[in-house]
């Protein structure tokens, strides 16, 4: 499949084909496969491209708090309420638009999402990695893809979980009646695992530890809103209450080094707004 496409559509690198194949845009017959597929004659290749657009990204002049930075990747302390990357051109106000006037480097894969290999909601603090270089991209998405990526994140939800410790396997699909949402669902869905454990329980709350073992769009929110205990502050699936910031924060990040294959981890301390909480409930 991988020499098919490069034969034919020759305005496009190997290494993009390759970033195209791992992120599931290339399709046979509607379902993803692997570059060494061998087509049959009769079959029907789709290939989502995105369009290069030039000087698409304005600088956005706001402060990221840097983690962790070398050559190849750069660990960033993403704060609530910014998005990681432009959704449309219109928005210019996002975390990459703030590295670009930190005058950081960043992977040129994506034109529009230069340096993303992975996301947090704009309501999600803590700790995000982004590529510097297409090779340290391409590595880190195989990375994410093969779930080598250690992930554990802080939450305060609603009620008391009376389980120590909880692992979640519930599938989740988009809803159909808002794509913007995302639902528990056994027909036609992808598996999510979520691994809980409780830290602290409040008066009316708890305060959890979160283990991400797969990565799906608002998996944490979804399963806490499943089982009853829904996040503070989650205006999207949430309860109505009166915290303008969401208690959800991406504490603890590990990967493998790109270039080095070396186990590195990064911490980004639980933020101020859940230690106030924390006293205010016990």
């Amino acid at each position: 499949m991988d020499k098919f496409l490069q034969q034919n559509l020759q305005s496009i690198s190997r290494t993009k084909f390759n970033l195209l194949i791992k992120m599931n845009r290339v399709l046979v017959d509607g379902k993803p496969k692997k570059p060494n597929y061998r087509l049959k004659a009769g079959q029907v290749i789709s290939v989502e491209i995105e369009e290069d657009k030039k000087d698409v990204l304005k600088p956005f002049e706001f402060k990221v708090n840097i983690i962790y930075e070398d050559n190849d990747i750069l660990v960033v302390e993403k704060p609530t309420d910014i998005i990681v990357h432009p959704p449309q051109p219109s928005v210019q106000d996002t975390l990459v638009n703030a590295l670009l006037y930190m005058k950081k480097d960043l992977s040129s894969i994506s034109a529009s999402r230069p340096g993303v290999v992975h996301r947090l909601d704009r309501e999600t603090s803590g700790c995000l990695v982004l590529a510097k270089n297409n090779f340290a991209h391409l590595n880190l998405v195989e990375q994410f893809r093969k779930r080598k990526i250690k992930k554990e994140y802080l939450a305060i939800v609603w009620g008391i979980v009376n389980k120590d410790n909880l692992v979640v396997d519930l599938p989740l699909r988009r809803d159909e009646k808002n794509r913007l949402r995302m639902k528990v669902s056994f027909l036609q869905s992808k598996k999510a695992y979520t691994e809980f454990n409780v830290k602290e329980r409040l008066n009316d709350s708890t305060f959890i530890g979160i283990n991400l073992l797969t990565g799906r769009m608002h998996q944490i929110r979804v399963h806490l809103k499943f089982l009853g205990f829904p996040i503070v502050g989650d205006k999207k699936y949430g309860i109505k209450d009166d915290y303008d910031e969401m208690f959800l924060h991406a504490h603890k990040l590990g990967l493998f080094h790109p270039c080095t294959g070396k186990f590195m981890e990064f911490i980004s301390p639980m933020p101020e707004r859940f230690t106030k909480f924390i006293n205010e409930h016990k």
